[in-house]
């Protein structure tokens, strides 16, 4: 431990510093870092500290991995990013077995008591980008980002068959098997079928009866080429079909069918032809061809 701390008061009073940009090291990188250059990050430092126990005979290894984190605010879930890397160092020592020591910390000790970020340099973009919006709000933005990766991340891409498994236990299945799980989708595809077919007779009790069955028209000469507005009224599309048939054999029951429904719906008891109506409408004999006509002016009905 004499070594151990010699060496460390030797890189908290030489002038030594940490920096990520020490430069490109030669041949011999430790020689180079405690006599020469005296800068580099955690991988420098703990590597020339471990080569230096070794030439005192002291067994040394090197260990790395990640310290400090940050939690996210949106999901709870604990951040660790490459920023957040380090490397630092074990000695041998008898009676005590392999002892940490962390020489990046006399060098710098707000890198490790506080679990300290060393930033990068910001290049033009980035700080052209930090004038647009601020850290603060950056900050969030990638919060919201980082929480909806994890969420993707653990419930599809990480959906295993023991989770499957685990969802079954929680629904009171102690033993479940395939045919459980199968069983479970089978009912729940049912139950989606169901909401799908409750909510479609809805959302059509809770529609015109007019309005559809006039789309129901509109639908039926979208077929043969006719594209139609939605607000266009039952005599103009009457005349938009005198204009674009030369053939009206073919498409007077239609016109004569819009026109009825003209003068029914604004009759004094409009819902009173409603069903005759909407009888003649699954009868009629639309067209099988689009238009032939070069689309004259419509003419007046």
């Amino acid at each position: 431990m004499a070594f151990v701390n010699a060496a460390l008061q030797r890189l908290r009073t030489g002038g030594y510093t940490y920096t990520l940009e020490p430069g490109v090291a030669g041949a011999h990188s430790a020689d180079e870092f405690w006599f020469d250059t005296k800068m580099g990050f955690c991988e420098h430092i703990a590597s020339a500290f471990a080569i230096l126990m070794r030439n005192l005979d002291v067994p040394a290894r090197i260990v790395t991995g990640y310290q400090g984190g940050e939690i996210n605010g949106v999901d709870g879930y604990w951040t660790v990013r490459q920023a957040d890397a380090h490397a630092w160092t074990e000695v041998w020592i008898e009676d005590r077995g392999w002892v940490r020591i962390d020489p990046t910390g006399a060098v710098m000790p707000s890198r490790i008591g506080e679990y300290r970020r060393l930033q990068t340099p910001r290049s033009a973009f980035g700080t052209a980008f930090d004038t647009v919006i601020s850290p603060t709000i950056y900050m969030q933005m990638r919060a919201v980002w980082e929480a909806v990766n994890n969420g993707w991340n653990q419930w599809v891409l990480n959906y295993t068959q023991e989770r499957q498994f685990n969802l079954l236990r929680s629904l009171g299945m102690e033993a479940p098997s395939w045919q459980d799980l199968a069983r479970l989708l089978g009912a729940i595809a049912g139950l989606a079928a169901l909401i799908g077919i409750a909510w479609s007779l809805w959302e059509r009790s809770h529609q015109d009866p007019w309005q559809r069955m006039m789309s129901q028209a509109r639908q039926q000469l979208k077929k043969v080429g006719m594209e139609l507005p939605e607000h266009l009224p039952p005599r103009g599309i009457a005349a938009r079909i005198r204009a674009h048939w030369d053939d009206t054999s073919q498409t007077q029951p239609i016109i004569d069918w819009l026109l009825r429904v003209e003068r029914a719906r604004y009759a004094p008891r409009p819902d009173a032809a409603l069903a005759d109506l909407q009888r003649d409408l699954r009868r009629m004999p639309w067209p099988s061809a689009p238009p032939t006509s070069s689309g004259a002016a419509p003419q007046p009905l």
